[in-house]
């Protein structure tokens, strides 16, 4: 077996000092006050070398492991896929390696799966909250962990935070359809107080003031008998012209129910989805739906958590626009 390369055989090969190559190594030439041209030679001699770091040490030597923990709703969620595929692939753009995990809305598994990280010695958390899980948000903010919230927050806790303007864009997505002539809407839900379906149900709400409304909250643990019950209700009650459905995957799940029970939309029936999907394509007509912006969403998220890394003060707060896809 061939020996290890290690930093003093570059050093040797170079005919420079040892702390020289570990400055370059490890990322901190300036600390080390090493010049450009030297820095470039000795990146090269350990590619030439098949120099490989020993990440262990490394990470016994400066409290960091290069990796964060991920934790949202449910991975198997278009959404969530999405906004897990953006962290993974900008995180790597510093060095970061992702392990991810879901909570299931459970704020007990989200406890659970936060400890499990905490042993891993991840450097950061980017975290997709469920209902009821304030303590274990502040728990990891009192240790110093760099944290960011992403799709959902707390606005009682001073925490970093990226989201999507549920509100506005509820409200834009409703008003365009009353633009259209719709004039009974049934907006499905589910039954919680997390900020960002209050502000989605404010948004409906405020939108269709002069319209014929209905609410219909669901529990996220039966969601799919209760939902199937809900859209029945309401085709039955042959009053509404549009159902406006909360969420990606209650989106998902009542085009198929819709479809299965022989509703033509548009024709029968409009419909208004939060979210994109994918499912939307193979649909035999198009779906209007609201579109987040996943990819900014992930990509702020890494940032700022990068940027935790080197400040833990350092909180930031973003809230960006959706866009509405009408059809």
């Amino acid at each position: 077996m061939a020996k290890k390369v290690s930093l003093k055989d570059i050093a040797q090969h170079l005919g420079v000092s040892t702390a020289l190559v570990s400055y370059v190594i490890s990322g901190n030439e300036e600390k080390g006050r090493v010049g450009k041209e030297t820095a470039m030679r000795i990146k090269q001699a350990a590619l030439e070398l098949n120099y490989k770091p020993n990440h262990i040490a490394q990470s016994l030597k400066s409290g960091k492991t290069n990796t964060i923990g991920l934790i949202v709703a449910d991975i198997s969620n278009p959404f969530f896929a999405s906004i897990a595929r953006g962290v993974e692939d900008e995180s790597s753009q510093f060095g970061l390696t992702t392990i991810m995990g879901s909570s299931d809305e459970s704020p007990e598994k989200l406890k659970k799966l936060v400890d499990v990280f905490i042993k891993r010695q991840v450097d950061g958390f980017i975290i997709s909250p469920p209902e009821n899980s304030e303590e274990t948000i502040e728990y990891i903010m009192s240790l110093g962990i760099p944290l960011c919230l992403i799709d959902r927050h707390f606005k009682h806790i001073h925490s970093s935070y990226v989201i999507t303007d549920n509100y506005q864009s509820m409200f834009a997505g409703v008003k365009n359809l009353i633009e259209k002539g719709f004039k009974h809407l049934s907006l499905i839900s589910y039954n919680t107080q997390l900020q960002h379906m209050i502000d989605r149900k404010a948004g409906f709400k405020d939108a269709a003031k002069d319209m014929v409304t209905d609410v219909f909250e669901i529990d996220y643990a039966n969601q799919h008998q209760e939902l199937k019950s809900v859209v029945y209700e309401i085709l039955d009650g042959q009053k509404t012209d549009v159902m406006v459905f909360a969420t990606n995957t209650l989106s998902v799940a009542g085009l198929k129910i819709l479809t299965q029970r022989g509703v033509q939309i548009p024709k029968d029936l409009e419909v208004l989805c939060f979210d994109a999907s994918e499912v939307y394509d193979f649909f035999y007509h198009p779906i209007s739906h609201v579109k987040q912006p996943t990819d900014v969403l992930a990509k702020e998220s890494v940032r700022i958590l990068v940027n935790q890394m080197k400040d833990i003060e350092r909180k930031e707060g973003l809230v960006f626009n959706s866009n509405l896809v009408s059809y």
